[in-house]
């Protein structure tokens, strides 16, 4: 049984991604202007793949017990409340609004990984996202970005189970990753959550001395730019449990969703013209799954299937966070985002099947999502991922996309 900090779908959808696109530090090329209507919210897969679209299911009654149930021995655990946030339920994972089954598990302070994006072929052996609480998928530089993966809660009991049941044996030799070095944008996210633990696969010498609370993880093969990864021995013990988990209260989970809103079966989400992101609702998972391109102009997208269990991601939540992106360095290679101690910010929020427009504060150093009213807007149960784009970034409703566009250069 898969606990409750995340989901498997039992989709079991298997593609096998080319190492295609340009080796590590490529530049790509700038973004065309794309703001055209998606064509189908069904995701394209490469040919002679055997990918079937998630059939929406029938719901079923339940028949009534025909005999009584035995009378418990023992008072029953008082079910966690449906609506979760924004202060601390005891027993419930406060980034996730999901009960965990050892409340002890919340006392570990988070763990937060740079997972790489590019090259390309980094994506083939990208693993373990399924067991995040978030992911924050940020602005690089030449129109790539890179994912700051958060771990917290009941994820290596989770990870047991899925090593359990031998669904991991795709994975690329890890658990988690592949890493990647520091970026300066991960200090500001990482104090959002107190204490958390930084992985990384080195930093640059001016980024390296901004960011605390980091250890490095490095590759078991040098020639192979995405051999650095965590297993399960090195997850055990890495971070410290000592953590008062009403620190990371802020956020409102509840099943029903909000009033209002727009119809959104899928989305995208352009970073640049070989860097774009889509997002289609699955009814049957109650989660956007993800696709991406593959950096090669074609337009065309392909699941993005996580190789330690082998099914497409998928997130109850998808969050559009617009922060201000500045470049601190003469070549545009190190850009600041600002999303410590702001309010008022734009975002787009969407959950089952619908979109809201959203702000979001970090003012008190915690996050809090808010909708038209002012009032905490709720998540769905479940993990969260956020796209950070800047402040030039666009939203066209018409189309269903988010169009990056990169900060002044300095």
């Amino acid at each position: 049984m898969v606990r409750s900090g995340y989901r498997l779908s039992g989709m079991g959808v298997v593609v096998a991604l080319a190492a295609l696109g340009a080796l590590a530090g490529c530049t790509l090329r700038p973004a065309a202007a794309i703001d055209a209507p998606l064509e189908s919210p069904q995701v394209q897969a490469p040919q002679g793949a055997d990918v079937q679209a998630a059939p929406t299911p029938t719901p079923k009654e339940v028949p009534p017990a025909t005999e009584s149930p035995a009378l418990p021995t023992e008072a029953p655990t008082a079910p966690a409340p449906s609506v979760v946030g924004p202060d601390f339920v005891p027993g419930v994972n406060p980034l996730t609004g999901l009960p965990v089954n050892d409340p002890a598990v919340l006392t570990c302070k988070p763990l937060m990984v740079a997972i790489s994006l590019f090259p390309v072929s980094a994506r083939e052996k990208q693993a373990g996202l399924p067991l995040a609480a978030f992911v924050f998928e940020i602005y690089d530089h030449d129109g790539m970005t890179r994912n700051l993966v958060g771990f917290y809660g009941d994820y290596i009991q989770g990870l047991e189970e899925i090593l359990a049941n031998q669904l991991a044996e795709s994975a690329p030799g890890f658990s988690i990753g592949p890493i990647r070095s520091g970026r300066l944008a991960y200090e500001d996210i990482k104090t959002l959550f107190p204490g958390a633990v930084l992985i990384t696969a080195g930093a640059s010498s001016e980024v390296a001395e901004q960011l605390s609370n980091r250890q490095n993880v490095f590759g078991s093969d040098p020639n192979n730019i995405n051999s650095a990864g965590l297993d399960l021995a090195k997850m055990q013990g890495l971070v410290p449990c000592n953590a008062d988990p009403a620190e990371y209260a802020g956020l409102t989970f509840d099943p029903a969703p909000p009033p209002g809103g727009e119809e959104a079966p899928s989305f995208q989400v352009i970073y640049n013209h070989l860097n774009r992101v889509r997002w289609g609702y699955d009814p049957a998972r109650l989660a956007y799954l993800q696709s991406r391109d593959r950096a090669d102009a074609s337009g065309e997208y392909y699941p993005s299937i996580d190789q330690l269990t082998g099914e497409q991601l998928g997130f109850p939540n998808v969050v559009v966070l617009f922060a201000q992106h500045r470049f601190v360095n003469s070549t545009a290679t190190i850009v600041e985002v600002e999303t410590l101690y702001v309010q008022g910010r734009r975002g787009l929020l969407f959950r089952d099947g619908r979109q809201y427009d959203i702000t979001w504060s970090t003012r008190k150093g915690e996050l809090r999502l808010f909708g038209p009213d002012g009032q905490p807007i709720a998540l769905r149960p479940g993990p969260t991922y956020f796209e950070v784009v800047s402040y030039q970034s666009t939203w066209n409703a018409q189309a269903m996309t988010v169009r990056f566009h990169t900060p002044p250069m300095p």
